[in-house]
């Protein structure tokens, strides 16, 4: 049976690696890829289609890519169509076509990870699951020197902050997800460290195979594509300024995915104290908008005065109203923008007060 291979994992924590590594070993990775830049000089190896794809879903539900909401997953389901379904479906069997191992690697796919699986019995593959694993301070670090340049000291610590958030978030719902799957979770350092291990344990838990002998040493592409110097960031919680009940879930929930990959994908007692991390989570975000209450009413009420319509003074009837220029649409306060397009201390205030409404309902 043909196998579909979905790489997982939050971003900056080596799924481009992975994904690039089975490229050299002979596995279908469809392109175009997302090109290299500064913060990735390898390259994503990242389909274009599959980003496309799933930034239809994060849009249509208006979710971050990376979204720190308890409830994220929800929403995003609620913006798969029929037509979006069958989009996968034509996708995987043209590239399953004339190859029995088809590699896919994007981050965002932790929204829609039973839409590939049932995309792929579709079209008669195999769904296996690689999620990446590094720690939630490296995550963090990396994505603040890459993507959080030159922020001050409170902007920063609110993007270390939310971005922490977001990492808990993925790493439930991904682990959730994909619960009871064929699956692995690898260790981006020690990908990094000795790649051959790390690749033969995956042949033998994924029923994946390589180009080249692998376990018996022959040599690869790989060889130079794996460089150890792409792990710039060795970064601590010490490095970071995360409120601690935070930090506290942060590092209980990396410490049960290290117990998964010690299990080969399966650790009951890991798996359940998950859902104990993820129930703690969801406690901590629904007092910190309850906290936020007055901040947040203000902040909307001082949006809402800026986007409300100047009221005119009504003309004299002898005098013929002149006819405005068109102008050009407002552009919607923070609370009416998508959360994709809100950062730093703007994006606290659009999660709480919508976590606030949502609480008010019941």
């Amino acid at each position: 049976m043909k196998t579909l291979v979905l790489i997982t994992g939050t971003g900056r924590s080596g799924t481009s690696t992975m994904s690039g590594t089975f490229d050299h070993l002979g596995l279908h990775v469809p392109g175009p890829y997302l090109g290299a830049n500064k913060s990735n000089p390898k390259g994503f190896f990242e389909s274009k289609w599959a980003v496309q794809f799933h930034k239809q879903i994060t849009s249509g539900s208006g979710i971050n890519d990376f979204d720190s909401r308890p409830d994220a997953f929800t929403l995003a389901q609620g913006a798969v169509t029929d037509a979006l379904r069958g989009e996968l479906r034509d996708f995987l069997a043209r590239e399953s076509r004339e190859h029995d191992q088809v590699v896919v690697k994007d981050p965002r796919s932790v929204w829609a990870q039973r839409v590939w699986q049932e995309a792929a019995a579709h079209v008669g593959l195999e769904i296996v699951y690689i999620s990446m694993l590094r720690h939630p301070a490296e995550v963090v670090g990396s994505r603040t020197t890459y993507y959080a340049k030159g922020a001050g000291e409170a902007e920063r610590r609110s993007y270390e902050t939310f971005n922490v958030a977001r990492w808990v978030n993925s790493s439930v719902v991904s682990e959730r997800e994909t619960r009871g799957q064929r699956r692995a979770f690898v260790s981006y350092v020690d990908l990094l460290d000795d790649w051959r291990p790390v690749l033969t344990g995956l042949a033998d838990d994924l029923g994946l195979t390589y180009d080249v002998d692998v376990a018996g040493g022959e040599r690869s592409t790989v060889d130079e594509f794996i460089d150890p110097g792409l792990r710039r960031h060795q970064v601590t919680w010490e490095d970071l300024e995360v409120p601690e009940p935070l930090q506290s879930i942060a590092q209980a929930v990396w410490d049960d995915l290290l117990a998964l990959q010690r299990g080969h994908g399966v650790d009951a007692a890991a798996s359940a104290d998950l859902d104990v991390q993820a129930e703690r989570y969801q406690e901590l975000f629904t007092m910190a908008a309850d906290v936020s209450h007055d901040a947040v009413e203000t902040e909307r009420r001082r949006l809402r005065e800026l986007t409300e319509k100047p009221r005119r003074s009504p003309r004299p009837a002898s005098q013929p109203a002149r006819q405005p220029a068109p102008q050009p649409a407002p552009r919607p306060g923070v609370e009416g923008r998508p959360v994709g397009e809100v950062g730093g201390r703007d994006l606290l205030r659009v999660i709480a007060g919508r976590a606030r409404r949502r609480l008010s309902r019941r």
